[in-house]
């Protein structure tokens, strides 16, 4: 059997150029069926480019895109985007101004006005627009609108979706509840999605695999308990969410020693040599403090997130961001000692 048949999406080693820089270098990435993979990384690390490339808009250097082991994008050849059965969702839904809500979902379905009415109609009920049929974008939220663009999208009957920064124009409420209705839609229609996002929220809670990119390349792919507890790379550890680097060196495969902060535990080997003076990660849900009048640690500041303070403690010459559950009374200006809780460590060449 032909190895890219396995999956919904294959893309084997594509490389891309703009003006003879590299945009993409020999990257890879596959979706299953009805997987939902998220594309992460940095501003300038290609993730749009990407899309472009799977959506057929982009001629390649190298590689090659296959969509049900079928081949769609090589150095030789390139089958239109039209012809591709890729949907694709914009940042700015794209919708035809002109055209009616019903119009916009049956302009891409080839079949009779009546059939393509009847079929646009069901997508309509399918995303709760029902009753809108005949409204026009203008008249719309930013919700409603994206709910119209994944109708339009879905009523081609796509073998892949693309959805480029889809939640991004839609305000925090809202986009909680649609990242929730598509994620149900797509599963209910079995149809293989990669999206790109800015947002760790959005790809935890929409994605069912991300896929980390860096300098044109996918580094690391996995669930988000994973990127999260042992990403492979720096720039995937501050990705995924706010942390304090610390200067160690290495005690066993299970300790580490900081100068400020004394020995950490590690729960897991980190197979770095014995001796070798590294960058640590710790996270601020990784740190735990007390109130101790020759504590190693001074409180000063001390802000209110919802669920728990973000306190900035100074350590010598470091700063530390630890949080602090609302139920723990300490105020800024508290000498504290620091305890480091024992986790996975994640260490990284310095």
């Amino acid at each position: 059997m032909n190895e890219t048949a396995k999956y919904a999406l294959s893309v084997d080693a594509i490389s891309i150029n703009y003006e003879h820089k590299k945009v993409l270098n020999q990257l890879s990435l596959n979706v299953s069926d009805n997987e939902i993979l998220c594309l992460l990384g940095q501003s300038g690390s290609g993730k749009t480019t990407v899309l472009k490339a799977i959506a057929g808009l982009l001629p390649l250097q190298q590689g090659s895109i296959s969509v049900g082991g079928q081949r769609l994008s090589s150095v030789k050849t390139i089958v239109p985007p039209d012809k591709r059965g890729i949907g694709i969702i914009f940042q700015d839904y794209a919708l035809f101004p002109h055209l009616s809500v019903l119009d916009n979902i049956c302009f891409g379905i080839k079949e009779t006005k009546q059939q393509a009415e009847f079929a646009a109609k069901a997508l309509l009920e399918l995303v709760k627009m029902e009753g809108y049929g005949s409204a026009f974008p203008h008249e719309l939220s930013g919700g409603q609108q994206q709910r119209v663009a994944i109708a339009r999208a879905l009523a081609i009957k796509p073998k892949v979706l693309l959805l480029d920064e889809p939640f991004s124009n839609v305000d925090h409420h809202l986009r909680q509840q649609l990242m929730a209705d598509i994620r149900q839609i797509l599963k209910q229609r079995s149809v293989a999605a990669i999206f790109v996002t800015h947002n760790k929220a959005e790809a935890f809670v929409f994605a069912d695999k991300l896929a980390f990119m860096e300098a044109g390349k996918v580094v690391q792919t996995g669930t988000a308990q994973s990127l999260y507890l042992q990403p492979c790379s720096a720039a995937l550890a501050e990705s995924m969410g706010e942390g304090n680097w610390l200067n160690v060196v290495v005690v066993d495969q299970y300790r580490t020693l900081s100068n400020d902060l004394g020995e950490i535990t590690s729960t897991e080997p980190h197979g770095i040599d014995v001796g070798q003076n590294v960058r640590q990660f710790i996270r601020p849900n990784q740190l735990s403090f007390a109130i101790d009048g020759s504590g190693q640690g001074k409180m000063i500041d001390q802000v209110f997130n919802g669920d728990h303070h973000i306190c900035t403690i100074v350590v010598g010459q470091m700063i530390l961001i630890i949080n602090q559950p609302l139920s723990q009374k300490i105020s800024v200006g508290a000498q504290v000692s620091i305890t480091v809780l024992a986790h996975t460590a994640m260490l990284f060449d310095g």
